[in-house]
């Protein structure tokens, strides 16, 4: 019993020398325009952990795509140009970035294809009391 008080108050005291813990969450926003439906089909945006991103574009028309990656000013982040035969596929780190809403935008000839994400730092705490 004296144990599994010890090991309880362990746990609490860790809790409180934790403080707060905080995490950042991706969100989509439909920002896609009817006119660009056949492009944004082609365009797919995954997080596969937090703030880092899988981005692939299919069946491009031409063979020349300009990757960028811009804020809500629409101020370019990230500009790539890539020249690809079939797919395009890039993974993205994220984390530096601030709060935010920001857009993947793909030009694909005279396609363009754009998704955007909101990124949203929550804060959690955790109160405990050690009697």
């Amino acid at each position: 019993m004296k144990t599994k008080n010890t090991l309880i108050i362990a746990a609490l005291t860790g809790l409180l020398f934790s403080g707060s813990t905080f995490t950042v969450n991706a969100q989509d926003t439909n920002a896609s325009a009817t006119q660009l439906e056949t492009a944004s089909s082609k365009l797919n945006v995954l997080q596969i952990k937090p703030m880092q991103f899988r981005l692939s574009y299919n069946n491009p028309v031409a063979k020349n795509l300009v990757v960028r990656i811009l804020d809500t000013d629409k101020n370019v982040l990230y500009t790539e140009n890539r020249r690809v035969e079939t797919n395009y596929l890039k993974y993205f780190d994220l984390s530096t970035l601030v709060d935010g809403t920001y857009t993947f935008e793909i030009t694909d000839g005279k396609e363009k294809a754009t998704q955007s994400f909101d990124i949203l730092t929550t804060t959690s705490r955790v109160v405990s009391s050690i009697n």
